[in-house]
Protein backbone atom coordinates (compact mmCIF):
# COMPACT_ATOMS: atom_id res chain seq x y z
CA UNK A 1 0.00 0.00 0.00
CA UNK A 2 3.01 2.40 0.98
CA UNK A 3 4.65 1.53 -2.09
CA UNK A 4 1.65 2.37 -4.53
CA UNK A 5 1.22 6.04 -2.33
CA UNK A 6 4.76 6.63 -2.93
CA UNK A 7 4.54 5.48 -6.98
CA UNK A 8 1.12 7.93 -7.23
CA UNK A 9 3.47 11.06 -6.04
CA UNK A 10 6.04 10.54 -8.38
CA UNK A 11 3.63 9.80 -11.05
CA UNK A 12 2.40 13.10 -9.72
CA UNK A 13 5.25 15.00 -9.41
CA UNK A 14 6.48 13.91 -13.08
CA UNK A 15 3.97 15.59 -15.00
CA UNK A 16 3.97 19.46 -14.00
CA UNK A 17 0.65 20.73 -13.77
CA UNK A 18 -0.14 17.87 -11.36
CA UNK A 19 3.19 19.13 -9.47
CA UNK A 20 2.21 22.88 -9.04
CA UNK A 21 -0.89 21.51 -7.55
CA UNK A 22 0.29 19.15 -4.96
CA UNK A 23 3.03 22.02 -4.38
CA UNK A 24 -0.06 24.64 -3.53
CA UNK A 25 -1.72 22.09 -1.76
CA UNK A 26 1.66 20.96 1.18
CA UNK A 27 2.69 24.49 1.59
CA UNK A 28 -0.20 25.34 4.73
CA UNK A 29 1.47 22.19 5.88
CA UNK A 30 5.41 22.99 4.84
CA UNK A 31 5.78 26.68 5.77
CA UNK A 32 5.90 26.08 9.50
CA UNK A 33 8.84 23.88 8.66
CA UNK A 34 10.08 26.13 5.67
CA UNK A 35 10.15 28.88 8.42
CA UNK A 36 11.90 27.17 10.56
CA UNK A 37 14.41 26.01 8.25
CA UNK A 38 15.31 29.63 7.10
CA UNK A 39 15.52 30.55 10.77
CA UNK A 40 18.25 28.54 11.72
CA UNK A 41 19.97 29.41 8.10
CA UNK A 42 19.67 33.07 9.13
CA UNK A 43 21.15 32.36 12.37
CA UNK A 44 24.16 29.77 11.47
CA UNK A 45 25.49 33.08 8.43
CA UNK A 46 24.87 35.28 11.44
CA UNK A 47 26.96 33.63 13.18
CA UNK A 48 29.91 33.17 10.48
CA UNK A 49 29.85 36.79 9.83
CA UNK A 50 30.24 37.55 13.60
CA UNK A 51 33.29 34.73 13.89
CA UNK A 52 34.52 36.47 10.66
CA UNK A 53 34.32 39.87 12.07
CA UNK A 54 36.46 38.37 15.35
CA UNK A 55 38.90 36.75 13.68
CA UNK A 56 39.68 39.79 11.06
CA UNK A 57 38.03 42.54 12.49
CA UNK A 58 35.80 43.26 9.43
CA UNK A 59 32.75 42.02 8.59
CA UNK A 60 31.29 41.59 4.74
CA UNK A 61 30.54 44.56 2.56
CA UNK A 62 26.92 44.81 1.22
CA UNK A 63 28.32 45.20 -1.81
CA UNK A 64 30.11 41.47 -1.16
CA UNK A 65 27.75 40.04 0.34
CA UNK A 66 26.61 37.42 -2.60
CA UNK A 67 30.23 36.62 -3.27
CA UNK A 68 31.24 35.90 0.51
CA UNK A 69 27.71 33.84 0.85
CA UNK A 70 28.56 31.41 -1.69
CA UNK A 71 32.53 31.27 -0.90
CA UNK A 72 31.42 30.28 3.00
CA UNK A 73 27.70 28.57 1.77
CA UNK A 74 27.05 26.26 -0.76
CA UNK A 75 24.50 24.65 -1.90
CA UNK A 76 21.16 25.84 -0.54
CA UNK A 77 22.71 27.34 2.37
CA UNK A 78 23.14 30.51 0.35
CA UNK A 79 19.82 30.83 -0.29
CA UNK A 80 16.65 30.91 1.84
CA UNK A 81 13.64 27.89 1.61
CA UNK A 82 12.11 30.11 -1.46
CA UNK A 83 15.17 29.65 -3.56
CA UNK A 84 15.87 33.24 -2.80
CA UNK A 85 19.33 34.28 -1.66
CA UNK A 86 19.40 36.05 1.69
CA UNK A 87 19.81 39.75 1.30
CA UNK A 88 22.68 41.43 3.82
CA UNK A 89 23.02 45.07 5.06
CA UNK A 90 26.28 46.48 6.77
CA UNK A 91 26.72 49.60 8.74
CA UNK A 92 29.55 51.01 11.13
CA UNK A 93 28.18 49.12 14.38
CA UNK A 94 25.74 46.06 13.08
CA UNK A 95 24.46 44.01 9.99
CA UNK A 96 21.16 42.86 8.96
CA UNK A 97 20.28 39.66 7.29
CA UNK A 98 16.90 39.13 5.62
CA UNK A 99 14.54 36.86 4.29
CA UNK A 100 11.49 38.04 2.66
CA UNK A 101 9.78 34.83 3.72
CA UNK A 102 7.25 32.79 1.46
CA UNK A 103 5.58 36.05 -0.22
CA UNK A 104 8.70 37.64 -1.68
CA UNK A 105 7.61 40.67 -0.29
CA UNK A 106 9.94 43.30 1.65
CA UNK A 107 8.24 44.22 5.15
CA UNK A 108 5.40 42.22 5.31
CA UNK A 109 4.49 40.02 8.40
CA UNK A 110 6.57 37.14 7.22
CA UNK A 111 10.25 38.65 7.00
CA UNK A 112 12.86 36.36 8.45
CA UNK A 113 15.33 39.59 10.00
CA UNK A 114 18.35 38.59 12.17
CA UNK A 115 19.90 42.55 13.10
CA UNK A 116 23.27 41.73 14.67
CA UNK A 117 26.15 44.16 16.86
CA UNK A 118 29.65 43.64 15.54
CA UNK A 119 31.68 41.93 18.37
CA UNK A 120 34.68 44.40 18.35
Amino acid sequence: MILLIILGLVAALYFPGSRQMIVEEAMPILNPYLLWSAEREIDAISRSVRREARETYSIPLTRDWNNWLTVNFTGDAATDPWGRIYTYQAWADSFRIRSYGPDSERGSSDDLVVTAQRPY
